[in-house]
Protein backbone atom coordinates (compact mmCIF):
# COMPACT_ATOMS: atom_id res chain seq x y z
CA UNK A 1 0.00 0.00 0.00
CA UNK A 2 1.32 3.57 -1.39
CA UNK A 3 1.94 5.31 1.42
CA UNK A 4 0.21 8.94 1.98
CA UNK A 5 1.82 11.93 0.51
CA UNK A 6 0.63 13.91 3.69
CA UNK A 7 2.83 11.36 5.79
CA UNK A 8 6.05 11.58 3.85
CA UNK A 9 9.10 12.88 6.19
CA UNK A 10 9.72 15.19 3.01
CA UNK A 11 6.50 17.11 2.82
CA UNK A 12 7.42 19.02 5.62
CA UNK A 13 10.69 19.67 3.93
CA UNK A 14 9.46 20.62 0.75
CA UNK A 15 6.77 22.86 2.64
CA UNK A 16 9.57 24.83 4.48
CA UNK A 17 11.17 25.04 1.30
CA UNK A 18 7.99 26.62 -0.73
CA UNK A 19 7.46 28.78 2.49
CA UNK A 20 11.25 30.14 2.61
CA UNK A 21 12.25 30.85 -0.65
CA UNK A 22 10.39 33.36 -2.70
CA UNK A 23 10.62 31.57 -5.91
CA UNK A 24 7.52 30.25 -6.00
CA UNK A 25 7.23 28.59 -9.67
CA UNK A 26 10.64 26.85 -9.32
CA UNK A 27 10.09 26.08 -5.94
CA UNK A 28 6.95 24.06 -6.48
CA UNK A 29 8.78 22.38 -9.55
CA UNK A 30 11.39 20.81 -7.40
CA UNK A 31 8.89 20.01 -4.83
CA UNK A 32 6.82 18.14 -7.51
CA UNK A 33 9.61 16.95 -9.38
CA UNK A 34 9.87 15.09 -6.08
CA UNK A 35 6.49 14.11 -5.25
CA UNK A 36 6.91 12.55 -8.82
CA UNK A 37 10.27 10.30 -7.71
CA UNK A 38 8.64 9.49 -4.82
CA UNK A 39 5.55 7.67 -6.47
CA UNK A 40 8.03 6.30 -8.90
CA UNK A 41 10.18 4.62 -5.96
CA UNK A 42 6.92 3.55 -4.10
CA UNK A 43 5.12 1.94 -7.22
CA UNK A 44 5.69 -2.19 -7.17
CA UNK A 45 5.99 -2.32 -11.08
CA UNK A 46 9.37 -0.08 -10.86
CA UNK A 47 12.39 -2.15 -9.21
CA UNK A 48 14.87 -1.66 -11.42
CA UNK A 49 17.00 1.86 -10.42
CA UNK A 50 20.12 2.96 -8.94
CA UNK A 51 18.67 5.33 -6.61
CA UNK A 52 16.81 5.43 -3.48
CA UNK A 53 15.15 7.61 -1.10
CA UNK A 54 18.19 8.34 0.71
CA UNK A 55 19.36 10.28 -2.36
CA UNK A 56 16.48 12.24 -3.03
CA UNK A 57 16.21 13.01 0.74
CA UNK A 58 19.99 14.51 0.86
CA UNK A 59 19.39 16.53 -2.03
CA UNK A 60 15.90 17.82 -0.76
CA UNK A 61 17.49 18.43 2.86
CA UNK A 62 20.54 20.29 1.45
CA UNK A 63 18.36 22.51 -0.57
CA UNK A 64 16.22 23.31 2.47
CA UNK A 65 19.03 24.43 4.38
CA UNK A 66 20.62 26.38 1.45
CA UNK A 67 17.67 28.16 1.32
CA UNK A 68 17.46 29.03 4.92
CA UNK A 69 20.50 30.40 4.98
CA UNK A 70 19.69 32.18 2.51
CA UNK A 71 17.69 34.56 4.08
CA UNK A 72 14.73 34.90 1.60
CA UNK A 73 17.70 36.61 -1.14
CA UNK A 74 15.84 35.94 -4.56
CA UNK A 75 18.48 35.22 -6.56
CA UNK A 76 20.51 33.30 -4.13
CA UNK A 77 17.40 31.12 -3.87
CA UNK A 78 16.74 30.71 -7.65
CA UNK A 79 20.45 29.34 -8.11
CA UNK A 80 19.94 27.20 -4.94
CA UNK A 81 16.95 25.46 -6.38
CA UNK A 82 18.32 25.09 -10.04
CA UNK A 83 21.15 23.09 -8.42
CA UNK A 84 18.69 20.89 -6.51
CA UNK A 85 16.52 20.19 -9.81
CA UNK A 86 19.48 19.59 -11.29
CA UNK A 87 20.55 17.41 -9.18
CA UNK A 88 16.84 15.38 -9.58
CA UNK A 89 17.77 14.70 -13.44
CA UNK A 90 19.99 12.31 -12.53
CA UNK A 91 16.67 9.92 -11.36
CA UNK A 92 15.17 10.54 -14.44
CA UNK A 93 13.83 8.72 -18.03
CA UNK A 94 14.25 10.69 -21.35
CA UNK A 95 10.82 11.45 -21.52
CA UNK A 96 10.56 12.92 -18.45
CA UNK A 97 13.91 15.03 -18.16
CA UNK A 98 12.79 16.50 -21.76
CA UNK A 99 9.61 17.49 -19.49
CA UNK A 100 11.49 18.51 -16.61
CA UNK A 101 13.70 20.89 -18.65
CA UNK A 102 10.52 22.70 -20.33
CA UNK A 103 9.20 23.29 -17.26
CA UNK A 104 12.03 25.00 -15.60
CA UNK A 105 12.52 26.93 -18.82
CA UNK A 106 9.02 28.22 -18.16
CA UNK A 107 9.58 28.37 -14.37
CA UNK A 108 12.62 31.01 -14.27
CA UNK A 109 10.75 33.01 -17.01
CA UNK A 110 7.94 33.65 -14.58
CA UNK A 111 10.47 33.75 -11.69
CA UNK A 112 12.73 36.61 -13.60
CA UNK A 113 8.99 38.76 -14.13
CA UNK A 114 8.28 38.29 -10.21
CA UNK A 115 11.91 39.27 -9.38
CA UNK A 116 11.17 42.60 -12.11
CA UNK A 117 7.83 43.19 -10.39
CA UNK A 118 9.36 43.26 -7.12
CA UNK A 119 12.19 45.60 -8.16
CA UNK A 120 9.55 48.34 -9.54
CA UNK A 121 8.11 47.81 -6.47
CA UNK A 122 10.83 48.71 -4.28
CA UNK A 123 11.47 51.67 -6.26
CA UNK A 124 7.52 52.88 -6.29
CA UNK A 125 8.83 53.04 -2.10
CA UNK A 126 11.44 55.42 -2.93
CA UNK A 127 14.26 53.01 -3.36
CA UNK A 128 15.78 54.88 -6.42
CA UNK A 129 18.84 54.51 -8.27
CA UNK A 130 20.07 57.57 -6.17
CA UNK A 131 19.56 56.23 -2.84
CA UNK A 132 21.80 53.95 -0.83
CA UNK A 133 21.14 52.53 2.54
CA UNK A 134 23.32 53.22 5.26
CA UNK A 135 24.40 49.92 7.64
CA UNK A 136 25.71 50.77 10.91
CA UNK A 137 27.04 48.17 13.21
CA UNK A 138 26.34 48.25 16.85
CA UNK A 139 28.85 45.82 18.03
CA UNK A 140 31.34 47.58 16.12
CA UNK A 141 31.43 51.15 16.96
CA UNK A 142 34.43 52.12 14.97
CA UNK A 143 33.41 50.37 11.80
CA UNK A 144 32.32 53.23 8.96
CA UNK A 145 29.01 53.24 8.14
CA UNK A 146 28.56 50.01 4.66
CA UNK A 147 26.95 51.88 1.76
CA UNK A 148 24.85 49.63 -0.24
CA UNK A 149 23.84 51.04 -3.52
CA UNK A 150 22.26 47.15 -5.15
CA UNK A 151 19.63 48.75 -5.81
CA UNK A 152 18.14 44.65 -6.61
CA UNK A 153 17.96 44.65 -3.00
CA UNK A 154 13.96 44.07 -1.92
CA UNK A 155 14.06 42.62 1.29
CA UNK A 156 16.19 43.12 4.60
CA UNK A 157 16.67 39.44 3.97
CA UNK A 158 18.33 40.54 1.49
CA UNK A 159 20.60 42.94 2.81
CA UNK A 160 21.43 39.93 5.51
CA UNK A 161 22.13 37.60 2.82
CA UNK A 162 24.67 40.49 1.46
CA UNK A 163 26.24 40.81 4.72
CA UNK A 164 27.01 37.17 5.16
CA UNK A 165 27.89 36.33 1.35
CA UNK A 166 30.21 39.07 1.68
CA UNK A 167 31.40 38.35 4.97
CA UNK A 168 30.80 41.70 6.53
CA UNK A 169 28.58 40.09 9.38
CA UNK A 170 28.12 36.34 9.51
CA UNK A 171 24.82 36.04 11.53
CA UNK A 172 23.60 39.82 10.94
CA UNK A 173 19.69 40.36 12.64
CA UNK A 174 18.56 44.21 11.63
CA UNK A 175 17.20 47.63 13.20
CA UNK A 176 15.87 50.38 11.60
CA UNK A 177 16.18 53.97 12.98
CA UNK A 178 12.76 55.97 13.44
CA UNK A 179 12.23 58.96 15.22
CA UNK A 180 9.55 59.41 17.11
CA UNK A 181 8.81 61.21 19.84
CA UNK A 182 5.61 60.30 21.16
CA UNK A 183 6.74 56.61 21.43
CA UNK A 184 10.50 57.67 23.14
CA UNK A 185 9.59 61.62 24.82
CA UNK A 186 13.48 61.52 26.67
CA UNK A 187 15.65 63.12 23.85
CA UNK A 188 14.86 66.09 21.24
CA UNK A 189 15.28 63.52 18.54
CA UNK A 190 12.76 60.66 19.39
CA UNK A 191 15.17 58.56 18.11
CA UNK A 192 14.69 54.53 18.67
CA UNK A 193 15.34 51.24 16.79
CA UNK A 194 12.85 48.76 15.22
CA UNK A 195 13.96 45.22 14.97
CA UNK A 196 12.34 43.82 11.44
CA UNK A 197 11.14 40.64 10.13
CA UNK A 198 13.71 39.49 7.19
CA UNK A 199 10.99 39.22 4.79
CA UNK A 200 9.85 42.58 5.03
CA UNK A 201 10.03 44.95 2.29
CA UNK A 202 12.62 47.49 2.71
CA UNK A 203 11.85 51.26 3.90
CA UNK A 204 14.20 52.70 5.72
CA UNK A 205 17.74 54.09 4.31
CA UNK A 206 19.38 53.96 7.60
CA UNK A 207 19.47 50.66 9.26
CA UNK A 208 21.54 49.11 12.62
CA UNK A 209 22.83 45.56 12.36
CA UNK A 210 23.41 43.35 14.90
CA UNK A 211 25.88 40.55 14.95
CA UNK A 212 24.74 37.80 16.75
CA UNK A 213 28.22 36.04 17.46
CA UNK A 214 28.82 38.67 19.66
CA UNK A 215 25.62 38.88 21.95
CA UNK A 216 23.12 36.34 23.27
CA UNK A 217 20.20 34.46 21.46
CA UNK A 218 17.94 36.93 23.48
CA UNK A 219 18.96 40.61 23.79
CA UNK A 220 17.75 44.05 24.29
CA UNK A 221 18.73 47.62 22.61
CA UNK A 222 19.12 50.23 24.95
CA UNK A 223 19.02 53.53 24.06
CA UNK A 224 22.20 55.01 25.99
CA UNK A 225 22.27 58.97 26.17
CA UNK A 226 25.77 60.01 26.91
CA UNK A 227 24.15 63.74 26.96
CA UNK A 228 26.64 64.07 23.46
CA UNK A 229 25.09 61.23 21.68
CA UNK A 230 22.18 58.66 21.38
CA UNK A 231 23.86 55.17 20.96
CA UNK A 232 21.94 51.87 20.86
CA UNK A 233 23.29 49.20 22.86
CA UNK A 234 22.91 45.60 22.33
CA UNK A 235 22.96 43.73 25.76
CA UNK A 236 22.30 40.26 26.60
CA UNK A 237 19.37 39.05 28.08
CA UNK A 238 18.85 36.15 30.69
CA UNK A 239 15.99 34.24 30.52
CA UNK A 240 13.90 34.45 34.16
CA UNK A 241 14.19 31.60 36.06
CA UNK A 242 16.94 29.97 34.31
CA UNK A 243 19.94 32.71 34.15
CA UNK A 244 21.66 35.33 35.82
CA UNK A 245 23.16 38.62 33.69
CA UNK A 246 25.78 38.19 36.53
CA UNK A 247 27.15 35.41 38.43
CA UNK A 248 26.45 35.78 41.45
CA UNK A 249 23.60 37.88 40.80
CA UNK A 250 23.65 41.80 41.19
CA UNK A 251 20.00 41.94 41.32
CA UNK A 252 19.19 45.26 39.54
CA UNK A 253 20.07 46.61 36.17
CA UNK A 254 22.10 49.43 37.41
CA UNK A 255 24.62 47.39 38.93
CA UNK A 256 24.47 45.14 36.23
CA UNK A 257 25.37 48.03 34.07
CA UNK A 258 27.92 50.06 35.84
CA UNK A 259 29.62 46.49 36.04
CA UNK A 260 29.82 46.43 32.65
CA UNK A 261 30.26 49.48 31.44
CA UNK A 262 33.15 51.00 34.03
CA UNK A 263 33.75 54.26 32.93
CA UNK A 264 29.94 55.58 33.27
CA UNK A 265 27.46 55.98 36.03
CA UNK A 266 23.84 55.02 35.20
CA UNK A 267 21.84 58.18 36.07
CA UNK A 268 18.44 57.27 34.85
CA UNK A 269 17.10 53.72 33.43
CA UNK A 270 13.36 54.00 32.61
CA UNK A 271 10.96 52.67 30.14
CA UNK A 272 9.45 54.08 26.82
CA UNK A 273 7.02 55.35 26.43
CA UNK A 274 5.70 54.40 29.78
CA UNK A 275 8.60 55.96 31.90
CA UNK A 276 8.55 53.42 34.18
CA UNK A 277 12.01 53.59 36.00
CA UNK A 278 13.90 50.42 35.88
CA UNK A 279 17.01 51.08 37.40
CA UNK A 280 16.30 48.86 40.97
CA UNK A 281 14.98 46.05 38.30
CA UNK A 282 16.86 42.47 37.83
CA UNK A 283 17.59 42.42 33.67
CA UNK A 284 15.84 39.14 32.83
CA UNK A 285 12.79 38.30 30.41
CA UNK A 286 10.38 38.78 32.90
CA UNK A 287 10.71 41.86 33.07
CA UNK A 288 12.49 43.36 29.29
CA UNK A 289 11.34 41.57 26.36
CA UNK A 290 13.81 40.43 23.94
CA UNK A 291 14.80 41.89 20.79
CA UNK A 292 12.65 45.07 21.58
CA UNK A 293 14.10 48.54 22.17
CA UNK A 294 12.31 50.25 24.80
CA UNK A 295 14.84 50.97 27.50
CA UNK A 296 16.49 54.58 27.79
CA UNK A 297 19.44 54.87 29.60
CA UNK A 298 20.84 58.04 30.96
CA UNK A 299 24.50 57.96 32.04
CA UNK A 300 27.30 60.12 33.00
CA UNK A 301 30.56 59.41 31.51
CA UNK A 302 33.59 59.21 33.23
CA UNK A 303 35.99 59.13 30.83
CA UNK A 304 36.90 60.60 27.19
CA UNK A 305 36.74 56.96 25.84
CA UNK A 306 33.24 56.29 27.23
CA UNK A 307 32.41 59.70 25.98
CA UNK A 308 32.90 59.22 22.33
CA UNK A 309 30.74 55.95 22.75
CA UNK A 310 29.74 53.94 25.94
CA UNK A 311 29.62 50.65 23.35
CA UNK A 312 33.55 50.33 23.74
CA UNK A 313 33.09 48.51 26.98
CA UNK A 314 30.48 46.23 25.82
CA UNK A 315 31.10 44.14 22.62
CA UNK A 316 33.12 41.60 25.23
CA UNK A 317 30.46 41.64 28.19
CA UNK A 318 27.55 42.35 27.18
CA UNK A 319 26.56 39.10 25.94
Amino acid sequence: MLQKWEDNPLNYELNTIRAEAPNNSLANLFAQTVRYLIEKLEDKKNRKRSWNFDDIRDIVSDVKAQVLGANRGHLRCREILLKGIFGLKAFLGPKKLAKLEEAVATAVQEDRLIYEGVQQEAARLSLNTDTRIQMYFMDYPDREPHLLDDHLMTTYKDIMWHLTFQEIVQVPEVWTRCENREKQPYTASGRHWNFVVGHETIDKTVIDIVDMNTVSDNYIVALVDTGEKEIPVPIGLPMFGRDTCCSPACGSLQVHLESIWEDVRVEHARLFPSKNCMRDTPLDSRNFGSRRNELYVKVKVKSTRMQEDPRAATIETSA
